[in-house]
């Protein structure tokens, strides 16, 4: 999932610590000829009387390159956990809103907490001796450099890719492209299954619509995020606004419109998520008590299903299986729409 910009800080004592772990243990592996090169990995560091010796690899991304393990064996995730965990690799640490929900709680038992979106613990990534750091671009320029005291990391850029990409990105460092290349092929082939199940109820031309209500404005969703089950997966029809949008950029994410513009955005059926707070709870009200609301043809025909927030907000290989196994339950009846 697309996160907010992160801020931390470090204190004076930290970063001594790191400092000293940058100068003790981490430039003996720098390789820059880009080939391989052998390296005590931090598991192995950890290991007293351990000799073995572990390849390494230099990696170029967004931000430079960095050496990194050719097989790494204790990745902390500050993105892409999703990712990791579909290429059936556990990382050591993550963040926790990455591990929350439903549909990420069976999948993450013994993964340490190493802080949230706005705020990284870095002396319990320092302590959890991992031997990578995967990120998203965003990452602001002094913590990725103080997370390269700590181990080498690297950066994927999350708008940059679609899901697939960033599947394919995360598998190429850490050494798992045959992983990815099966997870890819089970995925396409439960889509093609969805699809002529949900295509043979509902036919190729009903129209659909992605929205979530927030205060003040209602938020229609494209290619990316909650949109990409319903247009990408099963290629069924946005609204015409939408279609438009995505044509001219298939990662089209989405739109803010007003109430008074929701007929130009009417479909057949609409997925709706509630974002939190009383405020968007307040200007859901307004919106059912409306008359452009009520004269929308799903609205009309009972076709509006009120999805979870943290399953439907996701973009990444977990969240999106979960997100198809709830659309083709309300699009051929199933499950019946959740009253709002």
């Amino acid at each position: 999932m697309k996160k907010s910009r992160i801020q931390t800080w470090l204190s004076g004592l930290m970063l001594l610590t790191l400092v000293f772990l940058t100068a003790c243990g981490q430039s003996a592996g720098q390789n820059q000829s880009g080939q391989q090169s052998s390296t005590p990995s931090s598991q192995e560091a950890a290991s007293a009387g351990d000799n073995k010796q572990v390849e390494t690899r230099v990696y170029k991304h967004a931000k430079g390159e960095s050496v990194i393990p050719v097989k790494p064996q204790r990745v902390v995730a500050l993105q892409y956990l999703s990712h990791m965990l579909a290429l059936g690799v556990k990382p050591i640490g993550a963040l926790k809103g990455h591990m929350e929900g439903e549909d990420m709680a069976p999948l993450i038992d013994g993964i340490e907490v190493v802080g949230d979106y706005d705020a990284f613990n870095l002396e319990k990534i320092l302590e959890l001796q991992p031997d990578l750091i995967l990120i998203d671009t965003e990452a602001e320029e002094q913590v990725y450099e103080n997370l390269t005291k700590i181990a080498p990391v690297v950066p994927i850029d999350f708008n940059e890719y679609d899901v697939f990409g960033h599947v394919k990105k995360v598998a190429e460092v850490l050494g798992r492209e045959k992983e990815g290349e099966e997870w890819l092929a089970k995925h396409n082939a439960k889509v093609e299954e969805a699809r002529k199940l949900v295509q043979a109820k509902i036919g190729t031309d009903a129209t659909v619509a992605a929205l979530n209500i927030r205060a003040k404005t209602t938020k229609f969703y494209g290619a990316r995020n909650m949109g990409h089950v319903l247009f990408n997966s099963l290629q069924l029809k946005p609204p015409a606004l939408i279609k438009a949008e995505i044509e001219k950029d298939p990662l089209f994410w989405s739109k803010d419109v007003s109430m008074e513009l929701l007929p130009e955005y009417a479909a057949d059926h609409i997925f709706l998520m509630l974002h939190p707070g009383d405020d968007a709870v307040k200007y859901l009200k307004e919106i059912e008590e409306s008359s452009l609301w009520k004269n929308l043809p799903a609205v009309k025909n009972n076709h509006v299903y009120v999805v979870d927030l943290e399953r439907w907000l996701g973009y990444d290989p977990i969240l999106i299986e979960a997100q198809l196994d709830e659309a083709v339950k309300y699009l051929t009846g199933e499950k019946a729409p959740t009253k709002l």
